[in-house]
């Protein structure tokens, strides 16, 4: 067996023995309490059922984190869970088509943001991101996001150093006794900005002891309208697929589910191809629960992912045609506890994650192939321990270090374009295995001034190694990991990981019916990676940008959150976020970086009748990167009414207008149009959507 694959059965093995130890203490557990392992389980006690959310990050992870709870309502605008982020403090969504959302988080997006959905760390298939981790969780499957920037708690980071995103479906369902009953929930909407329609549905069966359930959803639209005509390869056709079964035992919580997605024709305007097909199917197990002076959690998951994207079905084919086939594969495992004691919390675990990535592209026309990765290999192991203290009656710490070694490794370039022959023969003979070890350590202190007041202060030192794009891009490609500015990239088998030393502030302020949170942040990233200019020419005549670790890069700004009930069931609320990102090496501004942006919101309720107002409000950002031609966008403001209607406990009704005003506005973060024959110019920032409406039906049984 070769190294990387030893240290995968390695890790396999090792969740192996702390899943068997966690059935062994549970065991002792139960004949602790009076039983032999062969006796019937004794009687428990009738169950209080408690409805909440699952996510150990939401335990006094951090001051400055954001918890999303979305639902029917909060789903029936967005086209994909990354629009459930919007208007979230300190996050902004990189879009290269409708179904690519990424988060940016203070500045930084892609690979620098750990991005879990439902416990699975997901690699993208496309070497350019079109398939981005949020790509594979339905929008009106996301019941929770938690968005912790910054300085982020070690038992959640690792291989990162933007922050962490936390995406929760639904957690399985249990009754109060022994008797199945059936519950479920059917779900559709429409939207008039692209003619698009939608249907999600649930159903299973519980008792106190078990659930069955299934969730599915689909999601189909054309092309999306601005003022001026339609963005064309905006479409898409999605399916997602899950199934789950749940036993809750004497020891905890035990699920086994499996899921499949399936995409067709999904546009990528600001990418040299779109998705044509996209298939991914995935199989997870875990244990949530509690030894007999610690809590346990557990996990184990596999997905594996088809891909392929060309350049002709939804677009005008160009003097090539050319399709690239992909695959990408993930298995992962993480198990740690909780060690209570006092007013002290000790916590450690262990977490594992494998990509296995193959991706090449060939002309549809004269069948010539050529590698863009071979047998990519890309393995990180990491450990981490944290102690939690409430050292005074107002005060609280959090110490936290990890340790995370990364393997990588790519095969030979056996297949080439002839132009290409002298990049592959000097890749070939080179060392092609590489490992990193980094180390990252959190430490934060937070402070309850009042019953009104809180302030936390923290600082962090976090790393991430190179990903397989960035170190085994072997000749010049527009593959930039979703950064989609035209340019062409090489990799660099010789660079090094980023290094990040963040520092964050917090203060919050509540009354009864208000409240106020201002969190500024500055982020000092040494060795950050860039694609530099070379001496060498693409086919436009621009210079070849090679990723290189730059000196270093800063990060500073701030996010805010506010509200006011200002009269009974009416509230007016608002946040804010800010970031600029420079590179010092030049003084020159970092790529993408999203403008100063605000949103202000009114809501209003009675009864089952619930309304509001939204107004997005977007500065110019002139703070753009030379380096590669990054052009200005002026600022605008968006208008949007909403509302909604519960008739009953089973049924409720969603609706709302979008750009009320028809204004035509382009977000920073949209991407450059490269697709001819649209009603926007190639070279063009991609436009958002004109005045659309929609609205979603909900019918839910129990």
């Amino acid at each position: 067996m070769d190294g990387s694959g030893g240290v995968l059965m390695k890790a396999i093995l090792c969740w192996g023995g702390w899943v068997v130890m966690a059935g062994v203490v549970g065991t002792a557990r139960v004949q602790a309490a009076g039983g032999a392992v062969g006796d019937p389980p004794p009687e428990r006690m009738p169950r209080v059922v408690v409805v909440g959310s699952n996510l150990p990050a939401l335990e006094e992870a951090s001051l400055a984190g954001e918890r999303v709870e979305a639902g029917f309502v909060e789903a029936a605008p967005v086209l994909d869970a990354a629009g459930l982020l919007e208007g979230t403090p300190g996050v902004a969504v990189v879009r290269n088509g409708t179904q690519t959302g990424m988060p940016q988080v203070r500045g930084l997006h892609a690979d620098r943001v750990k991005v879990l959905v439902n416990g699975m760390t997901l690699t993208p298939a496309c070497p350019n991101h079109m398939d981005p981790p949020l790509h594979y969780v339905a929008p009106s499957q996301a019941a929770s996001l938690l968005v912790l920037p910054g300085v982020t708690p070690v038992r959640l980071g690792g291989d990162s150093i933007a922050g962490t995103v936390v995406v929760e479906s639904p957690g399985p369902r249990f009754g109060t006794n022994r008797v199945f009953r059936p519950f479920g929930e059917l779900t559709a909407g429409v939207n008039s900005s692209n003619d698009g329609w939608s249907g999600t549905a649930r159903a299973g069966v519980a008792n106190r002891d078990y659930s069955v359930d299934y969730a599915g959803s689909i999601q189909r639209a054309g092309d999306y309208r601005f003022p001026g005509g339609r963005v064309r390869a905006t479409g898409y056709d999605i399916m997602h697929h899950q199934w789950r079964a749940a036993a809750d035992t004497v020891s905890g919580v035990v699920t086994a589910e499996g899921g499949l997605s399936r995409t067709r024709d999904a546009g990528t305007p600001a990418l040299p191809m779109d998705m044509i097909e996209d298939d991914g199917w995935h199989a997870a197990a875990k244990f949530d629960g509690y030894l007999t002076v610690a809590t346990l959690e557990s996990g184990l998951f596999y997905h594996e992912t088809d891909h392929r994207m060309d350049n002709y079905t939804l677009r005008p084919a160009g003097p090539r045609r050319m399709f690239s086939p992909a695959t990408s594969a993930d298995l992962g495992f993480n198990v740690g506890t909780a060690l209570p004691r006092g007013d002290q919390v000790y916590r450690v675990g262990l977490d594992f994650h494998g990509n296995r990535f193959e991706a090449y592209q060939q002309n549809a026309d004269s069948g010539m192939r050529q590698t863009t990765i071979n047998d990519g290999r890309r393995e990180r192991l990491g450990g981490y321990g944290e102690w939690q203290v409430d050292f005074a009656r107002r005060w609280r710490g959090l110490l936290g270090a990890r340790a995370d070694a990364v393997w990588t490794e790519a095969g030979r370039v056996e297949d080439f374009f002839p132009a290409s022959r002298p990049d592959a023969e000097r890749f070939n003979q080179q060392r092609r295995a590489f490992s990193d070890l980094s180390l990252d350590a959190t430490a934060t202190l937070r402070f309850e001034a009042t019953a009104t007041s809180t302030y936390e202060v923290g600082v962090a030192r976090k790393n991430r190694a190179p990903n397989l794009i960035e170190r085994y891009l072997w000749t010049p490609l527009s593959a930039s990991a979703g950064q989609a500015d035209g340019r062409t990239y090489l990799g660099d088998l010789g660079i090094d990981p980023e290094t990040a030393w963040q520092f964050g502030a917090s203060g919050a302020w509540q009354g009864p019916r208000w409240l106020v949170r201002v969190s500024p942040f500055y982020s000092l990233v040494d060795d950050y990676i860039q694609g530099v200019p070379r001496d060498r020419l693409d086919e436009a005549g621009r210079p070849v940008l090679q990723y290189a670790n730059l000196g270093r890069a800063d990060l500073y700004g701030v996010d805010a959150r506010a509200a006011w009930e200002f009269v009974p069931a009416l509230t007016l609320g608002g946040t804010l976020s800010y970031v600029r990102g420079i590179n010092r090496d030049n003084d020159d501004n970092l790529y993408r970086i999203a403008p100063l942006r605000g949103r202000l919101t009114l809501d209003w309720e009675h009864g089952g009748f619930h309304a509001g107002t939204d107004l997005l409000l977007v500065a110019s950002q002139d703070n753009v990167a030379a380096y590669n031609g990054e052009p200005t966008t002026p600022g605008y403001a968006v208008w949007g009414l909403r509302a909604g209607y519960r008739f009953n406990r089973f049924l409720a009704l969603e609706a709302g207008v979008e750009n009320l005003l028809d204004e035509r506005y382009a977000d920073h973060l949209g991407g450059i149009n490269r697709v001819a024959g649209s009603d926007v110019a190639v070279g063009e920032r991609l436009p958002g959507a004109g005045r659309f409406g929609y609205a979603a039906l909900r019918f839910t049984w129990d």
